[in-house]
């Protein structure tokens, strides 16, 4: 077990985390958000899809970098009910769909036996485990936890992809996480890459610890933002922060920033590490994917083959363990964190 806690704080001058001196002005939101200014973008309304003004804040009071003003959570609701997928991700699906081997051998695959293996005693004898995957999307992490044997839900806030997801024989809730109650207590909840959607991410880690029997697992992954390598590439070709993406992110995460909500919700980290650093493709090879697609799927694709070839060779165990290394320099496009509530 490593300790991922706060000793990588090395370069102060490139590196906006907490212990370091702000490098840009501070500015007081409101009563519950103040801190460094970090950027300033456009951005259209949840609601109205009119442009306004959001302002990404270091916030001292959340101990998280978010965008402000933050939209309310009917307001989001209604966003990822009415807009995300029919204007924001209109080939969402379809792209899913097409990669699915990679999300399943190379993401949830791994991802689900690893938490499973990570239950504390006695849970890991119990069957059926209940697994719960909150930002369920098209289900293909409910698809293979049903082959591991799990008894698989969902939360899934759009009505076209819940239903899909429910004609696949999976127990499905429509709507946010807030709305959500259930008398029972899961073994295994997941959220791939909502986090950083979240208004107010420690209240939704909170209710993740309420749903978890003692013991469970909880594994999270957002985006690795402000690492190293994008401020390498922004500062070398003239970028602007190309990963903000107001409103759709209104959280962008570090690897200390995630792990300091995680254990102020009441969870112990059991592992964290980076995804393949696809930033590399810029800096190594000169592939310019921002605001490109073409080369930007080229570069998945890329990706893709190098993680199925190494699960094809049996080498996965040597890709986590150079992962789990990405996070002493801080790079890796995603970070992946598990955690777990002890019992």
């Amino acid at each position: 077990m490593r300790d991922f806690q706060m000793e990588w704080h090395d370069n102060p001058h490139i590196w906006p985390e907490w212990g370091s001196s702000p490098r840009g002005p501070l500015i007081r939101c409101d009563g519950a958000h103040q801190g460094e200014l970090m950027d300033s973008v456009i951005g259209p309304d949840v609601v109205t899809g009119k442009p306004m003004v959001y302002h990404i804040v270091r916030c001292e009071l959340c101990i998280a970098i978010h965008a402000w003003p933050l939209p309310s959570t009917d307001d989001l609701a209604y966003f990822y009910r009415e807009t995300f997928y029919q204007h924001d991700k209109p080939d969402y699906l379809e792209r899913t769909e097409r990669d699915s081997p990679w999300w399943e051998q190379c993401v949830w695959y791994p991802l689900l036996t690893q938490s499973m293996a990570a239950l504390q005693c006695p849970l890991r004898d119990v069957r059926p485990l209940r697994y719960l995957d909150i930002g369920a999307g098209p289900a293909i992490s409910l698809d293979v936890g049903a082959a591991l044997g799990l008894q698989t839900y969902g939360i899934e806030p759009n009505k076209t992809v819940c239903d899909l997801a429910a004609s696949r024989g999976h127990q499905m809730f429509h709507g946010p996480l807030e709305t959500f109650h259930s008398e029972q207590r899961f073994h295994l909840i997941t959220a791939y890459e909502v986090l950083e959607h979240q208004p107010e991410p420690e209240d939704f880690l909170l209710r993740c610890w309420e749903l978890l029997a003692p013991g469970g697992i909880l594994a999270i992954q957002v985006p690795n933002d402000f690492n190293p390598c994008q401020l390498e590439a922004c500062q070398r070709f003239g970028l602007s922060r190309y990963w903000i993406a107001v409103p759709q992110h209104l959280l962008y995460w570090s690897p200390k920033t995630l792990q300091l909500q995680l254990r102020r919700a009441g969870f112990r980290l059991v592992d964290m590490r980076g995804t393949y650093p696809l930033e590399r493709f810029m800096l190594d090879d000169s592939l310019m994917y921002i605001g490109n697609d073409t080369i930007g799927r080229q570069i998945h694709q890329r990706r893709m083959t190098f993680e199925l070839e190494a699960i094809r060779a049996g080498r996965w165990n040597v890709v986590t363990d150079a992962y789990r290394e990405n996070m002493q320099r801080r790079i890796g496009r995603e970070i992946l964190a598990i955690a777990q509530k002890e019992g």
